[in-house]
């Protein structure tokens, strides 16, 4: 899934996961990303490894927590993130390649599942724990009320998940009975805490903070000194 790789895990297939976004941030229609899947010999009830990294963001595993998350709101339900990349799985020992498979084309019928995603309507409920999993600096600028501060960097170790006695106490200001929803600015690098929650057995939904931002009423914004926003919303 990473923007562009030469080095491919033997018998995978490649789609550049900037592919699924109409946008930076914004995903096409559920029917459009099914077709770019099916074209790539995807069916929603194939078993699917995920693997790749964000090259931008300096890797670690946001693409492919991502794309899971995108999947499972498919209804896609036999789908894994891999532990680790292409290079981690070269040096174990797997088997590599220079080049990616091509499949015969196959149909792909999602089954629009929404219970992985945040609305604003819930978020702005006040019956969820928020997760912000931006940068503390980001948070600083300004946050959804009520947030509590968790960079996604805070479940990551080497640029992977970290284990689960890290991540019990990384959450254990969370109440494990009450839903949970995790935003980022766009929702990329949020994915890697929704997935680490969900692993760990949480009631987790993914937001993003252009959403929030794009249902305030302009009064309700602050505009810092240049005449810009300053994302606090109020």
């Amino acid at each position: 899934m990473s923007e562009n790789s030469s080095l491919h895990i033997e018998g995978s297939i490649y789609i550049p996961y900037m592919e699924f976004f109409l946008q930076p941030g914004i995903l096409k229609q559920a029917d459009e990303v099914a077709s770019i899947l099916g074209e790539a010999g995807i069916s929603r009830e194939d078993s699917v490894v995920i693997y790749g990294e964000c090259l931008p963001c300096g890797g670690g595993p946001s693409v492919a927590t991502y794309v899971y998350w995108m999947m499972k709101s498919l209804g896609h339900e036999k789908a894994i993130v891999l532990d680790g990349t292409a290079e981690d799985w070269a040096t174990a020992g797997g088997a590599t390649s220079g080049s990616a498979e091509v499949l015969p084309r196959k149909e792909y019928i999602p089954l629009v599942n929404s219970n992985h995603t945040a609305t604003f309507d819930l978020v702005k409920s006040g019956q969820v724990q928020i997760i912000d999993a931006r940068t503390p600096p980001e948070f600083a600028m300004g946050t959804i009320p009520g947030s509590v501060s968790m960079p996604y960097e805070s479940v990551l170790a080497d640029k992977k998940i970290t284990g689960e006695d890290r991540l019990d106490m990384v959450f254990m200001v969370l109440n494990k009975n009450q839903p949970v929803v995790v935003f980022t600015n766009t929702g990329m690098k949020g994915s890697v805490v929704w997935f680490a929650l969900e692993m760990m057995g949480y009631d987790a939904r993914l937001y993003s903070y252009q959403d929030w931002m794009a249902n305030q009423q302009p009064d309700l914004r602050e505009v810092d000194g240049s005449g810009g926003l300053n994302e606090t919303a109020i």
